[in-house]
């Protein structure tokens, strides 16, 4: 089982990551985040920016990724396909969301840690558990983005207005979410994938320090911010995966 599983990644690897794909997306990356994050200082200095950079190639690189997965795959009946072998359409929808996820998230991994590298290099006094708080916070974004696309595609079953509609949804939701529209201290400016993860970045550093009594810090994000954001990157990607698993084994293919 888990080799068929192996091999089926493998397989969505070669097939969605393949030249020019995977080179436009870390060549993208690198101009839009690197030069904005590395001459910047403190862990509010370097998360939102972070954040503020990175979410626009990532909503278009998943867009992509996966509506060429999932969406092209129904459009091109490449799913039939595959599913004339001996495998499951959860197996096949589990290596395929898994292939492109992980990828995805080593991507923008990737230019995180190096960016951490080189602030580090210049100020060794750098905390670093900012950075794992980061990672995780990337990974939430990654995450919800990803489950977000999946249950369009196999909604629509169409990989051009799968990606209109992500488009509109997230790009949308950050202009109405953007101050002054909504004032900073209301919980659903939260729901931003800036503002959200960059807000729980600077709570749990804060929350860390007290804890631990390195110092006292102060965030100015409160506990209901912060659940406010974590809870719908989590839950609503936990949610959106679920229906998406559902809507795989339920739709027509053909």
């Amino acid at each position: 089982m888990r080799g068929k599983l192996r091999e089926l990644i493998a397989w969505e690897v070669q097939d969605n990551w393949a030249f020019p794909i995977l080179e436009l997306v870390i060549a993208i990356t690198i101009i839009q985040v690197m030069p904005i994050v590395s001459l910047t200082r403190g862990h509010g200095e370097v998360a939102r920016p972070f954040f503020e950079a990175m979410l626009f190639i990532l909503v278009i690189s998943t867009a992509i990724v996966f509506g060429r997965s999932f969406g092209e795959g129904i459009e091109k009946r490449k799913l039939i396909v595959l599913l004339s072998y001996p495998v499951s359409r959860t197996r096949v929808f589990v290596a395929k969301y898994l292939a492109n996820l992980l990828t995805i998230f080593l991507i923008f991994g990737s230019v995180l840690l190096a960016e951490g590298v080189s602030l580090f290099m210049f100020d060794n006094r750098f905390p670093l558990v900012i950075w794992g708080f980061m990672f995780l916070y990337l990974f939430l974004a990654v995450f919800f983005t990803s489950s977000l696309m999946t249950f369009i595609t196999l909604a629509v079953k169409r990989f051009g207005l799968s990606v209109l509609i992500l488009l509109i949804c997230i790009f949308g939701m950050e202009y109405w979410l953007s101050p002054p529209r909504t004032f900073i201290n209301n919980p659903i400016a939260y729901l931003s994938l800036n503002l959200g993860p960059y807000s729980s970045v600077v709570y749990s550093y804060t929350w860390y320090c007290n804890t631990l009594n390195i110092g006292i810090a102060r965030s100015g994000v409160t506990q209901t911010f912060f659940l406010t954001a974590l809870g719908y990157v989590l839950g609503g990607g936990l949610i959106l995966l679920l229906a998406s698993l559902f809507l795989i084994n339920r739709i027509d293919l053909d």
